[in-house]
């Protein structure tokens, strides 16, 4: 969630204190944060989260600087700051601070021995920075004493991705970069690999940029509150994402919103599912084994099941058998935008569904009514097709 900044007497009072490391005092000119779009989602089920980030509203300047030339015995920061880190570590960074904390990755190699690469333990907002032109990389061990600590990149307050750097994160144990509060990803070159899940943000995940490429055995990206209502909120609004997935490629467990950018699932076996889905720009493309695009009931959201598309375009080709591409198990909307899907069975929703606008395309041949195939079980109620005026 978002929080109010440090005043600025509080900042220039900070006492600056590293252990496990070699550090050394530099200008505090030695990078400026990226400012990220504003953003917030309202879902449909009259629920609101705010998915603003305010990192690039931090001056950091106010803030000392050090730079850490990383060993084997790992980092321990306890003061708000910006870290400048170069070299390679089998320990662990860990942040156990009550204010603002600003890692810049330049060049680093991590590969812990134990328990997650980068822990965040406590912090107002941690920024992790990939440095311009740097080559990153961070693995976590594959057992570790506290299980809870389920990812190779792990807060467990708000986290900030950012940077024009590269940043690549190899998780053995479960998840690759788990926020447990709120998570953006505002820019960089980042490739996750995971036993588990790919990217995880508790209250939301928010991407606005970066490029960005998943390869989970489990869900590809996700946002996994489902019991804070209002919480549970992914939301895409620019950036460039290629997914390759166990499981759901693109999860939420209260709501889905994608105005912006690129996603490319290459496999699934849903492609995007939550209980509300609105997609109203990007490009998408899903390819599916089970349905494409899924609305259905998560263990808060029960009712009020729908999906609601407006614009952009959205690509869909599922596999064979008992899939359909677009399933709602509450309403369906179609009032713009361009679909083009591949599948036996299109469109399956059990409460109302109204066509008003778009383009859409359905094996080749355009359409200009809703068919209700109801092919993946549906659980009835459909009462055919809504067709433009």
């Amino acid at each position: 969630m978002r929080r109010p900044a440090l005043t600025t007497a509080a900042l220039l009072t900070s006492v600056l204190l590293v252990s496990g490391c070699a550090a050394t005092s530099a200008s505090s000119d030695a990078a400026t944060a990226t400012t990220a779009p504003s953003t917030s989602t309202e879902s449909t089920t009259s629920s609101t989260v705010d998915t603003s980030s305010e990192s690039g509203d931090i001056d950091w300047s106010t803030l000392p600087t050090t730079e850490v030339a990383l060993t084997d015995d790992g980092l321990t920061i306890t003061e708000p700051g910006t870290y400048v880190l170069t070299g390679s570590s089998t320990g662990q960074i860990v942040v156990d601070s009550d204010g603002l904390v600003r890692i810049i990755l330049d060049g680093v190699t991590i590969d812990s021995a134990d328990g997650a690469a980068i822990r965040v333990d406590n912090a107002e907002t941690t920024v992790i920075e990939l440095a311009e032109g740097s080559t990153n990389s961070v693995a976590d061990a594959s057992t570790r004493s506290d299980e809870e600590i389920d990812g190779a990149i792990y807060s467990a307050d708000d986290l900030v991705i950012t940077g024009t750097g590269s940043l690549e994160v190899a998780a053995n144990f479960a998840d690759g970069i788990v926020g447990k509060d709120d998570l953006w990803i505002e820019a960089g070159t980042i490739a996750v690999s995971s036993v588990d899940d790919g990217i995880r943000g508790t209250d939301s995940l928010t991407v606005t940029g970066g490029t960005i490429d998943v390869d989970a055995a489990g869900d590809g990206i996700k946002s996994s509150n489902d019991t804070d209502a209002g919480a549970g909120q992914l939301v895409v609004s620019g950036g460039e994402i290629t997914i390759t997935s166990g499981d759901d490629a693109v999860k939420a467990e209260q709501q889905v919103t994608i105005s912006g950018g690129v996603i490319d699932i290459v496999s699934s076996v849903e492609g995007i599912e939550a209980p509300v889905i609105v997609i109203e720009g990007g490009q998408t493309s899903v390819n599916a084994s089970d349905d494409g695009v899924n609305a259905a009931a998560s263990a808060i959201v029960t009712s009020g099941l729908s999906i609601s598309i407006s614009g952009g375009d959205l690509s869909i080709v599922m596999g064979s058998g008992d899939t359909d591409a677009v399933d709602s198990n509450g309403d369906l909307s179609i009032s713009g935008g361009t679909i083009d899907i591949t599948a036996q069975s299109a469109f399956d929703y059990d409460g109302s569904g109204t066509l008003t606008g778009g383009t859409i395309t359905v094996n080749g041949e355009e359409v200009t009514e809703l068919s209700n195939q109801m092919m993946g079980g549906g659980m009835g109620g459909g009462m055919g097709g809504g067709g433009r005026p």
